[in-house]
């Protein structure tokens, strides 16, 4: 798959481009979205900037999988057993998305205590954070709309839209690993 395959997301029909971001612009857009995000530029500004995006991610999956827990719950009360069950796979897929993000298990690492990273070396991490935002609104937007057609008696291509809602949650914890592992990478650069 191309970039910019990877970057394109369908839904219904249309499709949506992830933008691709500088480095520089994708750390103001995180500041402008996550209060008290800092930088990775000094050793404490990592430490917090780490906290607060995954405090602001946790907040928004949590709120994201009590959307599909209603929808879940919706389901189950029009007697869509067909679907319910998918809901409760995507219930428990983003479960353990949450304890992934909560452990914050990024093995040995000098990142969080090495003086002498350069921005170059870390420029990769706004951007993943950033797309990691983005494709979390964009999975809300989503299930809001899911939200919405389930609740007005519009049930048809439930299977289609949980496709859609399983692939951007996929996405998600694909970032997250993205995440986990360049932070994890930054053990090969020495003092």
């Amino acid at each position: 798959m191309s970039d910019q395959e990877n970057n394109v997301e369908e839904v219904s029909g249309q499709s949506r481009i992830f933008e691709d971001l500088s480095p520089k612009k994708a750390w103001k857009q995180l500041r402008g979205v996550i209060k008290d995000y800092e930088d990775y530029q000094t050793v404490p500004g990592r430490r917090k900037s780490d906290q607060f995006f995954r405090a602001y991610v946790m907040e928004y999956i949590n709120q994201t999988n009590d959307l599909i827990k209603e929808i879940h719950a919706l389901l189950i009360e029009k007697q869509q057993m067909s679907v319910w069950a998918v809901a409760n796979n995507l219930i428990n897929e983003i479960g353990g998305l949450t304890r992934e993000i909560e452990k914050t298990d990024y093995g040995f690492t000098t990142f969080f205590e090495n003086p002498k990273l350069h921005e170059m070396d870390i420029s990769q991490l706004y951007i993943i954070e950033w797309d990691f935002i983005v494709t979390l609104k964009i999975m809300r937007e989503r299930i809001e709309s899911f939200m919405e057609i389930v609740t007005h008696n519009y049930i048809e291509d439930l299977d289609l839209w949980f496709e859609t809602i399983d692939r951007l949650v996929g996405r998600v914890i694909k970032l997250n690993d993205d995440r986990a592992k360049l932070i994890s990478s930054y053990e090969r650069i020495s003092y």
